[in-house]
């Protein structure tokens, strides 16, 4: 072999190495967008007998990494027969959305403030109106559709719920509790009151509502709570026992009685078929922004039934110190929890957002998870070097390389 051609192979070869030590790094990699997915869930669909109207709830969720710019909601209950319905679906006055259609087809388009985010969820309640006398099981068809937005999983987004009229004269509790997307301070009424987004570091207010939509009244509520990691309570109220580092609060309102919802008729009065609760928690300071933490959940349970003719009667304070609080039979099990996410904020003016917070907003470019710029940069300028050599080696020999994310209760 001549000394050229050892000059030009040993060229080549380093020309080939250069290129693979630039290609062993992981190129500038953007963390794949897939937009928006919704998910459509309901609560509250079985109804006692004799309870003439029942709130029920769907339950929007954002399982993607995208807010949608506009989402409508379809309810469609089919005719089963020549009777009329026994149990007819419409939708809810004030229920945060913009509604048209009739009894057995209906939608809502949400309101663009109620449009859930990544990880967020949306609770629209809808009405049965019960018509019925005898017990009954039917079935009703809910969609949710985008636009202009496209789901990424339009597989989710059509589902069929049973809805029933059962004979148990009994309790009907139900919670529902809202994400965590504020920060609070108290008020001069004692009540929360927002100050903007939650941050890290920051105080918010898990507001959860509980009703009555049974037969009977209740006597005591219990309500337990879970909080999803890096949030705590803030201290624990009255009535609250913490556990799990803070993480977890059961919270027992002895005194407190719902008389059923069609016996709360006067708005003036101290009687109360629903109470709307609030417990104050602070995210953890080192978490990462903006995030959408999940796994939320609050659970509703009754004490003791009490009948409806002795409800000015002032419950007892406290059980018995040998007693044990049983458990109040519901007659729809399905509503007695709601899960709910808190959602952190990058702080303005850059701040510590980051690129790794996960589900936050839906704006922005891609976080890139690749290498930092300058070592890009280096592997560009590398690349044309190596560009270059084998240009010229290629005019003396032609060749060809292939390169190949303090709690009261409101009443």
């Amino acid at each position: 072999m001549s000394v050229g051609r050892q000059r030009l192979s040993r060229t080549v070869a380093a020309a080939l190495l250069l290129l693979a030590g630039v290609a062993l790094p992981a190129g500038p990699a953007e963390a794949a967008k897939k937009g928006p997915d919704l998910t459509v869930d309901a609560s509250g669909t079985r109804i006692p007998l004799g309870v003439e109207k029942k709130v029920l709830h769907l339950k929007v969720s954002n399982q993607g990494d995208a807010t949608p710019s506009e989402v409508v909601v379809r309810v469609r209950q089919p005719q089963e027969g020549p009777d009329p319905l026994p149990v007819a679906l419409l939708w809810h006055s004030g229920g945060g959305g913009e509604c048209d259609g009739d009894i057995g087809g209906f939608y809502c388009q949400l309101l663009p403030a109620l449009i859930p985010g990544p990880g967020e969820t949306f609770d629209l309640p809808i009405d049965a109106l019960v018509y019925g006398t005898e017990p009954y099981e039917g079935r009703f068809e809910v969609s949710v559709t985008l636009g202009p937005d496209k789901d990424a999983n339009p597989a989710d987004n059509t589902r069929w719920f049973p809805l029933a009229l059962v004979d148990q004269p009994s309790a009907d509790l139900s919670v529902v509790a809202r994400d965590v997307k504020q920060s609070v301070r108290i008020g001069a009424g004692g009540r929360p009151e927002p100050t903007g987004t939650l941050n890290p570091g920051e105080t918010g207010a898990v507001w959860h509502t509980v009703a009555n939509q049974g037969r009977t009244a209740v006597s005591g509520v219990r309500v337990t709570l879970h909080l999803p990691k890096g949030v705590t309570f803030t201290r624990p109220p009255t009535p609250c026992v913490l556990a799990d580092a803070g993480r977890s609060a059961v919270c027992t309102y002895r005194s407190l009685t719902l008389v059923p919802a069609a016996e709360d008729t006067d708005p003036n009065d101290q009687v109360y078929s629903a109470v709307e609760l609030y417990n104050l928690v602070t995210t953890a300071a080192s978490a990462t922004a903006p995030a959408t933490l999940r796994g939320g959940t609050a659970q509703v349970e009754g004490l003791a039934e009490r009948s409806t003719n002795d409800r000015a009667r002032r419950a007892p304070a406290e059980l018995p110190a040998n007693a044990v609080a049983v458990r109040v039979p519901d007659a729809d099990p399905s509503d007695n929890q709601d899960g709910f996410a808190v959602v952190l904020a990058a702080k303005s003016g850059g701040g510590d957002g980051g690129a790794g917070g996960g589900a936050g907003d839906g704006g922005g470019g891609l976080p890139v998870t690749g290498p930092q710029a300058g070592l890009i940069g280096g592997v560009g300028v590398a690349a044309l070097a190596a560009g270059a050599v084998l240009f010229l080696a290629a005019r003396r020999r032609r060749m060809i390389l292939l390169t190949p994310e303090d709690e009261r209760a409101a009443t």
